[in-house]
């Protein structure tokens, strides 16, 4: 990556995150290194999970257009939460960590109408996606007896019918 395109990830928070496939996402924040260059960018992804992009896979940077490019085939780096420590010296210190493991692409592209909408109002991206999770005891029980007393009245209504049908009265 040349030098020039490093100095400008500097300034690349909220530019758009395009690659071959589609919409990635928006910059969040740039990672600097122990010099002080721009070394990777925190990804907010379309479908709100947060990933790294290491600084080699941006292919071109759009200031103008606030806008950048990734080469084909690159992977994000799955964000863990971010941790505030405050036994700091200074107070507080803030850490966000990779897990390590890579972070798929977002399953869909958005379509015309929705990368239209992104696009000019990025803080209107999904929230995260939540962890399956089993319903409550309670709610399956409610929807179990539900079910049922749909399936009931449906084969007492259909009795009903072919009785009525068959005979001319329902009795």
């Amino acid at each position: 990556m040349a030098t020039v395109v490093r100095h400008e990830l500097a300034g690349c928070e909220g530019f758009r995150v395009e690659s071959p496939e589609g919409m990635l996402g928006w910059v969040e924040e740039t990672w600097l290194g122990a010099a002080g260059e721009p070394v990777a960018l925190a990804i907010r992804t379309v479908d709100g999970r947060d990933g790294l992009l290491v600084a080699e896979d941006v292919e071109a940077v759009a200031p103008e257009s606030e806008f950048l490019t990734v080469r084909a085939g690159t992977r994000l780096l799955e964000l863990e939460l971010p941790r505030v420590e405050t036994a700091s010296s200074n107070g507080l210190a803030a850490s966000w960590r990779t897990t390590g493991e890579p972070l798929d692409p977002p399953p869909e592209p958005p379509g015309a109408v929705a990368h239209a909408l992104l696009a000019v109002r990025p803080w209107r991206l999904a929230p995260p996606p939540k962890p399956a999770a089993e319903r409550p005891l309670w709610q399956q029980v409610v929807i179990l007896y539900s079910a049922l007393t749909v399936i009931v009245a449906v084969v007492i209504a259909a009795a009903f019918i072919a009785a009525w049908l068959a005979s001319g009265s329902p009795y």
